[in-house]
């Protein structure tokens, strides 16, 4: 029966995918200006003569690693300082403000402000951090403030230490606050890395790449680089929310 399903499963997501590759060639014909929309033949060959070049993979890579960089940085001091801002109520006070300012700022501004500071390179790690910062010291610190009082009680009446405390009571109720974080947090990420590149323009990256199939009106590459940094996205959110239901299993907490 899971089979069936599974193939059913597959054979509507094809179906879609044929529609909208349609879809797309139907818009081609329509429009008939390769400038303005290129057609998905044409998408698809530049994409095969680009996976053949080792600059292709080097270029995706760089803007991963940079992008991974920053969300991880966010995701470690978005925790850290979720917990330091519990625990001290000045602490919440003065960042407050701050995390408001860098939720509104659009990554424009940011991206070039911090050029001013620091190496076209280190650009969109700065922004991905920003960007994913705010969404997850908000949502942490939402868990932690609506874990049951009972439980906490109940906690001390018992005497549990300081780690069974964390692992028994704060983690069940933080931990979905923070993968809801983690998920829309990664796509944030992603496009504000990549929206960074296209503005500060590192030496290897796929905002770069962007950038220059704008200037040299190279419309099927675009498709291609664009295409690839949503397939990309996707496939870095799977992965990390994998790696994350995996440790939560592994600790002993089940979502």
């Amino acid at each position: 029966m899971k089979i069936f399903t599974t193939q059913n499963k597959w054979f509507s997501k094809t179906a879609i995918l044929i529609v909208w590759l349609l879809f797309w060639q139907f818009l081609f014909l329509i429009i008939n200006k390769e400038v303005l929309i290129a057609s998905p033949v044409h998408v698809f060959k530049t994409f095969f003569s680009l996976c053949f070049q080792s600059t292709f993979w080097l270029t995706i890579f760089s803007s991963l690693f940079r992008i991974l960089i920053g969300y991880l940085c966010s995701v470690f001091f978005g925790i850290l300082f979720a917990i330091l801002c519990y625990r001290s109520k000045i602490l919440y006070e003065f960042f407050s403000p701050v995390i408001q300012v860098m939720k509104a700022t659009p990554v424009a501004s940011f991206s070039i402000l911090i050029l001013l500071w620091v190496k076209t390179d280190i650009v969109p790690i700065v922004i991905s951090f920003l960007m994913v910062f705010p969404s997850i010291w908000i949502n942490v610190s939402i868990g932690i403030t609506q874990t049951e009082k009972q439980y906490l009680e109940m906690a001390k009446i018992y005497g549990f230490s300081l780690f069974k405390t964390c692992h028994y009571i704060y983690l069940p109720s933080v931990l979905p606050y923070f993968i809801s974080a983690c998920h829309a947090g990664i796509g944030m990420a992603w496009k504000a890395g990549i929206a960074a590149e296209v503005i500060c323009t590192p030496s290897i990256s796929i905002g770069k790449k962007i950038y220059e199939t704008k200037i040299y009106l190279e419309t099927s590459e675009l498709f291609v680089w664009t295409i690839c940094a949503i397939l990309f996205s996707i496939l870095l959110e799977k992965c990390f929310l994998k790696l994350l239901h995996y440790i939560t299993r592994k600790i002993g907490i089940f979502l």
